[in-house]
């Protein structure tokens, strides 16, 4: 073994410290990740919400997707999910977004934009609030 590859294995890394003293801005998205509960999952109802709107059965939304009719039974009362790579094709299919779909917090989604429009200088925001308005057809 080299000197370096010695010393490479006795420097603490990033691995060693906890995330919140790496990333102490990351400390309130933990926190909200933990404070989730397995009742605020979103997707048994959606995709349940979903598949009735369009009258289709169970077992013909399990063909559709080529997975067996209790895998999907399963993803519908919330005993499983579905891999990251089917989701898109199962929001595809119901022309919704996988965001929708697995009930992304759009709250967040929201603070954060917010967050980053506050460090805006005010012309900025003004131009950002004139884009956003011409892409809205109820506000023309």
């Amino acid at each position: 073994m080299n000197e370096k590859t010695k010393h490479d294995r006795t420097e603490p890394t990033n691995l060693d410290q906890s995330i919140e003293t790496v990333r102490p801005d990351l400390k309130e998205r933990l926190d909200a990740l933990a404070a989730q509960d397995a009742r605020d999952n979103l997707f048994p109802q959606r995709l349940k919400s979903l598949r009735q709107e369009l009258l289709i059965k169970q077992n013909q939304m399990a063909e559709i997707l080529g997975v067996p009719n209790t895998t999907y039974a399963n993803w519908e009362q919330g005993r499983s999910f579905p891999s990251v790579e089917r989701l898109p094709r199962i929001a595809a299919f119901f022309d919704v977004t996988v965001d929708y779909l697995i009930g992304a917090n759009r709250d967040s989604v929201n603070r954060r934009i917010m967050e980053q429009l506050a460090i805006l200088a005010p012309e900025q925001r003004q131009a950002v609030q004139l884009i956003l308005a011409s892409m809205n057809p109820n506000q023309r």
